[in-house]
């Protein structure tokens, strides 16, 4: 067994044990731009996702650290084994390159329009022909993965939702996918080219989507999995984490 392994082995073993242990600090990557769920004030990562994932790494009593950026670069970090991803879906592809924990946070992905250009929506099929906004390097599934390969669903990306707000406000797109969670009316404050703008949300959703910590396959880090699923497990059956979403969604 090569020295790398061995150490993280006896780390794990040590963590699991509940016995201090010094180690490098582990890079936990997310959007920035994801509010509520995650984003950044004043330098500081906040949001649903950031503060349920915080809590259960300060149980674990491992050095951490919280860095959002824009969506690519915090999944490539990750993919690249330069530590953990918060945010992420699942699919089929993705599940070949990371170790997934228990969901941290599920909600409802939603089509948003801008008003007065409502459509009828009840499958994949009816966003044929459509334009769809999503921001760059987002998988809302299989499903969703297929559809775009096979030319049923036509994407177009953003790298900020302000900016697909924007494209959808100037009529460049017929909708954007977004968490329901999405403060719409916080994102456009202040932002000159939304100022008067208004949006609908269709009123059948996109999906039901659950947000994940991913590591990548790797970094071989199932130990540190576990111990991250407990916490999550006891904080959502007690309603610990209850506070908490409540705080961020209204």
């Amino acid at each position: 067994m090569c020295a790398t392994r061995l150490l993280r082995l006896l780390l794990g073993l040590l963590v699991l044990a509940g016995m201090p242990v010094r180690a490098d600090t582990f890079m936990v990557y997310g959007a920035y731009d994801g509010f509520p769920k995650y984003y950044e004030e004043n330098g500081q990562a906040k949001g649903i996702v950031v503060e349920i994932t915080r809590y259960c790494l300060d149980e674990m009593q491992l050095p951490y650290q919280i860095k959002l950026l824009p969506w690519m670069r915090a999944y490539t970090h990750a993919e690249r084994g330069g530590g953990g991803v918060i945010g992420l879906s699942r699919s089929q592809e993705r599940e070949a390159l990371f170790d997934f924990s228990e969901p941290i946070f599920t909600e409802r992905i939603v089509l948003l329009v801008k008003q007065g250009r409502e459509f009828a929506y009840q499958t994949l099929d009816d966003l044929r022909d459509r334009l769809v906004g999503v921001s760059i390097g987002t998988s809302y599934g299989t499903a969703f993965d297929q559809a775009v390969a096979d030319g049923r669903l036509t994407i177009v990306g953003f790298n900020d939702v302000r900016n697909g707000l924007a494209m959808l406000e100037r009529k460049r797109i017929d909708a954007i996918l977004l968490g329901s969670s999405v403060d719409v009316r916080t994102l456009a404050e202040g932002n000159p080219t939304l100022q008067g703008a208004a949006f609908s949300t269709l009123p059948v959703p996109f999906k039901t989507d659950s947000k994940y910590l991913g590591i990548a396959k790797s970094l071989k880090m199932g130990w540190f999995l576990q111990r991250f699923n407990q916490c999550l497990a006891q904080g959502h059956a007690s309603g610990l984490f209850e506070p908490i979403i409540y705080r961020y969604s209204n």
